[in-house]
């Protein structure tokens, strides 16, 4: 690993994954580690947007998937699911991603270009100054509308 995204004096430093080939990411300062799960439990009447919970190092932690609230399409079936474990506000869960996790150092925040997108409501603004324009999602709303969605 280098050092450089240490080195660089940035506003924001945030995790950037995609969903359905799209770009998100959320302050790092929030993003706990990238965990891959081959197994999990199912919970009945979860929210379908819960696939279940999963151990992590003895912690039971939700997996939930955010697709559905963005109006993307759902994975590929399967059981192995790569994720982003992010706490926020007292809430965590491990938020399933296409498996594309990088660092980035972006210089600031501009407000959203498109206020009508599906991800909108959850969305802080757009990260700019990294390798182009990203949404950056708001880790405590997302955690909220994903254990609240029926």
């Amino acid at each position: 690993m280098t050092t450089n995204l240490l080195d660089t004096p940035a506003a924001i430093r945030a995790c950037v994954f995609t969903l359905a080939g799209m770009p998100y990411a959320i302050d790092v300062t929030q993003v706990r580690e990238v965990a891959i799960f081959d197994e999990w439990t199912v919970m009945p009447l979860a929210p379908p947007n819960v696939l279940g919970v999963a151990n992590l190092r003895g912690d039971v932690v939700a997996i939930v998937d955010a697709r559905p609230l963005f109006g993307l399409p759902s994975p590929r079936a399967g059981r192995r699911q790569w994720t982003l474990v992010v706490a926020a506000e007292g809430l965590e869960a491990a938020l399933v991603i296409d498996g594309v996790a990088r660092l980035e150092a972006f210089t600031g925040v501009v407000p959203l270009d498109d206020p009508s997108a599906p991800h909108a409501p959850w969305t802080q603004g757009v990260l700019t100054g990294g390798e182009g324009r990203v949404p950056l999602l708001g880790s405590a709303k997302l955690l909220r509308a994903l254990r609240e969605e029926r």
